[in-house]
């Protein structure tokens, strides 16, 4: 068995079902293999924090899993290894890694929160400039 690619177009519309885990009707575990580095600019909103080490040397989870890497190569080598470790479940890795979800323009989740999503920096600006007072007509002098 070799890992396939999943398109982040695929993997949102996984992310978007309340409950990632029943989506396609089983157990689906979205790793992230990034380090802690790469972990702080953000990562995919129901993803799990994991090393490729710890994957690779310790006992595998129970169900499918989707890796992401910081490129879809990295992945797919982990991936491989699973599979020479006897993994046995369905492999898939995110096709360009996390800066093509990036690149999609999909939510991406703050470092170490609960569920706040980091605004892309244009989102920021209008929500900043939705909290202002809409501006009142100034009384025009001698009128």
């Amino acid at each position: 068995m070799s890992s396939t690619a999943i398109h982040p177009s695929e993997l949102a519309a996984l992310t978007a079902v309340s409950r990632p885990d029943q989506a396609r009707g089983g157990r689906v575990l979205i790793l992230d293999l990034r380090n802690g580095r790469q972990r702080r600019r953000g990562s995919i909103p129901g993803s799990h924090p994991c090393s490729p080490g710890q994957l690779v040397s310790g006992e595998p989870p129970e169900g499918d899993l989707i890796l992401v890497a910081q490129n879809g190569s990295a992945a797919a080598a982990v991936a491989e290894a699973l599979h020479q470790a006897g993994y046995q479940q369905r492999l898939r890795h995110l096709d360009g890694g996390f800066p093509s979800w990036q690149d999609a323009g999909l939510p991406v989740m703050a470092p170490q929160t609960t569920g706040a999503l980091l605004l892309r920096p244009i989102g920021l600006l209008n929500a900043a400039l939705a909290l202002l007072p809409a501006p009142r007509p100034q009384p025009r002098a001698g009128a």
